[in-house]
């Protein structure tokens, strides 16, 4: 079984998307649990600055917009 050079560039896109979704999820889940520190806000908005960038979208083929937005829906219901 041999696996290509892509293969592990496309393992680690995967990953840094999903560490970086999971994060956000976490985040959103502490904002709606009324967890209002800096340190919450300040984190919500580097990830989504991230979801924002080129560098999301060209690690998952996502738009950053719709990404937030459908985030929000699930695990931030009373924005």
């Amino acid at each position: 079984m041999s696996v290509s050079l892509d293969d592990g560039y496309i393992a680690l896109a995967h990953a840094i998307v999903e560490v970086a979704a999971e994060s956000y999820k976490y985040t959103l889940l502490a904002l709606k649990n009324h967890t209002r520190s800096d340190s919450v806000y300040r984190r919500k908005a580097e990830l989504e600055s991230f979801f924002l960038s080129e560098w999301f979208s060209l690690l998952s083929g996502l738009d950053g917009r719709c990404f937030i937005k459908k985030m929000q829906e699930v695990y931030y219901f009373d924005r």
